[in-house]
């Protein structure tokens, strides 16, 4: 199937949207240790330029430097790469130009190259911010996660909104950090409106925190019958509440999508379904589909649950209860485990077994201390296992943070 490609994404939208839903909504602590995104082969890197690395250079070097300089611009890189590996051996060779041929190692893929000549310009703690962030992009396409990490943290901090904060925000995204991405790639993406790429990570990221009207604002210059923004309106319209407006949405997609969208268009049918008042739907759409994924497990527990199969739900969820973490430790988003266990504690309440209800919902409690439906359905289990002061100091925990969110939030930072 042809996807209409959207303007100046540097990965297939597709792609993007299903790595982002995949990882970052993962609360599994081996999202973390996954392989980090190839880095952006089509970003000009900043380092390409005669000024970068540092001036101070001799005048013996000034010649060969402009005619390597002449030929990067012109798209020759090997020939301007072998101009600069012949400077390079010679004793007056300055900084920039090692910095130089560093970008342009990149630019041929010759990322080992590339971090052989540019870690010794980035290890000094004044390193120029272009050395870092191509130090950085070496650095991910060697897998070297934690390297890249330092590099594009020391540029980030040096030039707030470069080009680093992007490539920092989706490895954040990767790793199921779903907040500093968030931070970062928004106001770049507001800043970038062609960078398709950072668009629908942040749109992604927007849905995943819960801000359906951020995301909104994200796609709207993107192409509309592209699968993956229709994905995207379908889960808007899932976080507006609109669950029949978004089964309207999703059910053309649900027939014609890319395979790899498979699982993300089940789930996000499923909710729609769940949201318009029809559970049974939902379930068929995953029964026997939830293949260790933790967000199509909670889905399906929910339909089951609303269409009064308390067993099947218990069944569904059991095996990613049993891994519920004690608290919010090493989560990059604590809201999916959360969700596992607030889910998992009402089907136990409903079973009748609200002393084990009692266990997981305290833990969902510590998972996520602000959890407004964490704390109610605790009352709720407490009660129903006759703690009966246990159950209205829960009842008004719950109370005080329904009370917190209606305050009005406070202005966002210029740009964001």
């Amino acid at each position: 199937m042809h996807l209409p490609r959207i303007a100046a994404c540097r990965v297939p939208t597709v792609a993007t949207l299903t790595t982002v839903m995949a990882l970052a909504a993962a609360w599994t602590p081996a999202a973390a240790a996954l392989a980090p995104p190839a880095p952006a082969a089509a970003a000009p890197p900043p380092a390409v330029s005669a000024s970068a690395g540092g001036a101070g250079a001799a005048s013996s070097a000034d010649a060969p430097m402009k005619e390597a300089v002449t030929l990067a611009s012109a798209g020759k890189f090997k020939e301007a790469i072998a101009k600069l590996e012949a400077l390079r051996r010679d004793p007056a060779c300055p900084p920039r130009a090692t910095a130089l041929l560093g970008a342009l190692y990149l630019k041929v893929n010759r990322p080992k190259d590339a971090l052989a000549v540019l870690r010794p310009l980035a290890e000094p703690a004044d390193a120029q911010p272009a050395v870092l962030y191509n130090a950085g992009q070496a650095a991910l396409a060697l897998h070297d996660v934690p390297a890249a990490e330092g590099y594009l943290t020391r540029a980030v901090r040096q030039q707030p909104g470069s080009p680093a904060t992007r490539e920092l925000g989706l490895l954040r995204a990767h790793q199921g950090r779903v907040v500093e991405a968030y931070s970062m790639l928004r106001p770049w993406s507001l800043r970038n409106p062609k960078d398709g790429e950072a668009l629908l990570t942040a749109a992604a990221l927007a849905v995943l925190l819960e801000r359906p009207a951020e995301a909104e604002q994200l796609i709207a210059g993107m192409p509309q019958d592209d699968p993956a923004i229709v994905l995207m309106r379908g889960k808007i319209l899932v976080l507006k509440g609109d669950g029949k407006g978004a089964v309207a949405v999703l059910v053309p997609l649900m027939a014609h999508h890319p395979k790899e969208m498979e699982t993300e268009v089940r789930r996000t049918l499923a909710e729609a379904y769940v949201g318009a008042g029809q559970p049974k739907p939902a379930v068929d759409l995953l029964k026997d589909r939830v293949a260790g994924h933790p967000a199509v497990a909670l889905v399906l527990a929910v339909a089951q649950h609303k269409s009064g199969d308390v067993l099947g739900g218990l069944v569904t969820l059991r095996p990613f209860a049993d891994q519920l973490p004690a608290d919010a430790k090493g989560l990059g988003d604590p809201r999916p485990a959360t969700g596992i266990a607030i889910e998992y504690g009402r089907l136990l309440i409903d079973a009748g077994r609200s002393p084990e209800a009692v266990a997981v919902l305290e833990r969902a409690t510590h998972i996520l201390p602000r959890s407004l439906e964490a704390w109610q359905s605790l009352s709720q289990a407490y009660g129903a296992a006759g703690r009966r002061a246990d159950s209205q100091a829960a009842a008004a925990k719950a109370e005080a943070l329904e009370k917190e969110s209606l305050l009005p939030a406070a202005p966002p930072p210029p740009g964001r």
